[in-house]
């Protein structure tokens, strides 16, 4: 029997070729969908970053303008454009008909706008902080859906062994059925039943092999890969010791997740809000200046030239209560996710709680697997052996290998939920990025 539960450890532990899972996550870092989008985001972020620095700088146009009027006032500095005014024989009045083309080049220049446009960068560049966190979380979630996809595979691939196990050894029941049956020692019932048997075996080989078949397209779409992509795994279920202790678990989460970061940077720039709503009481300084050349003849024919230069200030006294509105909204806003903050964490601890006990659960659950397996084939053997005495009937024989079966089946399941449980761990505590590679074999 010993050889048995050695012969099953090493189906489920053989090797084929086929992708890892350190070169599964790699890949999908490189080709999944919503990482390739996010980064995408990154990078429209960092652009709005570049542009709100640029609105520091002075703005510089080059205008061409033409007008042909009768009224007035615009007739009579048409002419004045051009040095063209005759004081006495003009009838202010009537000026007649004139025209003015102009070509020149202006520029503005911001001095001081209550710092608003600094605060403007500093939110943009607080924006890309964010965005890097975010990142950074769909990074750790894309992650731990390509090892969640790729234990399914490995879970997938062991049932399918353990069910071909299933259909060999109810080859042997049937074959020692008709062995009994041939010789007149057994029932003909006996050797139809075991042909039940086998035919259900079978008829569970065809769901594994359909389920690992599925199996393979769900680790595709996890990765980022076609989904008719042809893939196989490199590895096996196998148990791996690792030990944990929930209070350094909880402080690791703390300081490491992702979500957490983005809304203290969230909470920065809810105070930077403040000072931009503050930014609204100062007055606003800018600097322009503009030279042109005039003709009323032809386009870009100086008849004369010109130039201005000038300051200009502002300082809005009354706007309705608007500025003091949008300063308690900032103040608001920061209480607000300040309580954010503190939900967060509470949910970060209960999430890395339940992690840890899962993974207890798990490994406590290996551990009786494995021995439910050793005493499900000492059982066989015992009923077996009874079996060929005539001292036990086929119905007996078949349920004590259905139990060998199912304590098969649920090792399988056991370790497969072990393996999660630590994946588990590492993505609630925010570090799976840095310590998938432990997960290896």
């Amino acid at each position: 029997m010993k050889s048995k539960l050695v012969a099953f450890f090493l189906l489920l532990t053989s090797s084929a070729y086929g992708i890892t899972l350190e070169k599964a996550i790699e890949t999908a870092l490189k080709k999944n969908n919503l990482i390739l989008a996010k980064r995408y985001e990154l990078k429209e972020k960092e652009s709005n970053l570049k542009i709100s620095k640029l609105h520091l700088l002075p703005t510089i146009d080059l205008y061409s303008e033409y007008n042909k009027t009768t009224d007035p006032p615009y007739a009579i500095m048409n002419r004045m454009e051009v040095h063209d005014l005759n004081m006495v024989s003009t009838n202010f009045n009537d000026p007649g008909k004139s025209q003015l083309f102009k070509t020149g080049v202006r520029a503005t220049v911001p001095i001081w706008f209550g710092g608003k446009l600094r605060i403007n960068t500093d939110l943009k560049k607080k924006e890309v902080e964010a965005t890097k966190k975010q990142l950074k979380k769909d990074i750790e979630k894309v992650i731990f859906d390509v090892v969640n996809a790729y234990y399914n595979l490995l879970t997938a691939k062991a049932f399918v062994e353990t069910a071909q196990l299933a259909v060999k050894d109810a080859e042997k029941r049937l074959k020692d059925a008709e062995v009994t049956y041939r010789s007149g020692l057994g029932l003909k019932s006996d050797y139809l039943r075991a042909k039940v048997y086998l035919k259900e075996m079978e008829e569970n080989l065809v769901k594994a092999k359909s389920n690992y078949e599925i199996a393979k397209r769900a680790l595709n779409l996890a990765i980022g890969l076609p989904i008719s992509h042809q893939i196989e795994v490199n590895e096996d279920l196998t148990f791996k010791n690792f030990q944990f202790n929930l209070s350094d678990l909880i402080k690791t989460a703390l300081r490491n997740r992702p979500e957490l970061k983005e809304l203290r940077v969230k909470l920065s720039q809810a105070k930077d809000m403040e000072r931009l709503a503050r930014s609204d009481f100062s007055p606003r300084i800018g600097a322009f200046g503009d030279y042109f050349i005039a003709s009323d003849k032809a386009p870009w024919n100086k008849e004369n030239s010109s130039w201005v230069f000038g300051v200009q200030a502002s300082l809005n006294i009354f706007d309705g209560g608007i500025k003091f509105e949008k300063l308690r909204k900032s103040r608001i806003s920061q209480l607000k996710i300040k309580e954010y903050i503190e939900k967060a964490k509470k949910g970060i601890e209960f999430e890395v709680s339940k992690a840890y006990f899962r993974f207890q659960e798990a490994k406590k659950r290996v551990e009786l697997a494995e021995e439910a397996i050793k005493e499900a084939q000492e059982s066989l053997r015992i009923v077996e052996k009874r079996y060929k005495n005539g001292l036990a009937t086929i119905s007996e024989l078949l349920d004590t290998q259905t139990a060998l079966n199912q304590a098969r089946s649920n090792y399988v399941a056991a370790l497969s939920a072990y393996r999660r449980a630590v994946a588990e761990i590492y993505y609630a505590e925010g570090i799976l990025k840095n310590r998938y590679f432990d997960l290896a074999n």
